[in-house]
């Protein structure tokens, strides 16, 4: 199993709408926090997550929030 670290950012868009930016990877937790933290300063929203997973065994634990800022969907 592998760490997959993710950056999500979310702007505002049309009617009041929370809109997703493309997400990004990134190889360590420190370079995931980093980017979040400095798109927090631009973006409506950002969030941060670690998740370990397996793609060939179909295999995903739930994500671990690392950071978030701003305006974010619940990722229930």
């Amino acid at each position: 199993m592998e760490t997959h670290y993710i950056v999500q950012g979310f702007t505002a868009g049309k009617r009041g709408r929370v809109e997703a930016l493309p997400p990004a990877a990134y190889k360590t937790e420190e370079e995931a926090r980093r980017r979040a933290t400095k798109l927090g300063e631009t973006c409506l929203g950002v969030i941060a997550f670690a998740q370990t997973a397996d793609p060939e065994a179909g295999e995903y634990a739930d994500p671990i929030v690392l950071e978030q800022h701003g305006t974010v969907p619940d990722l229930a």
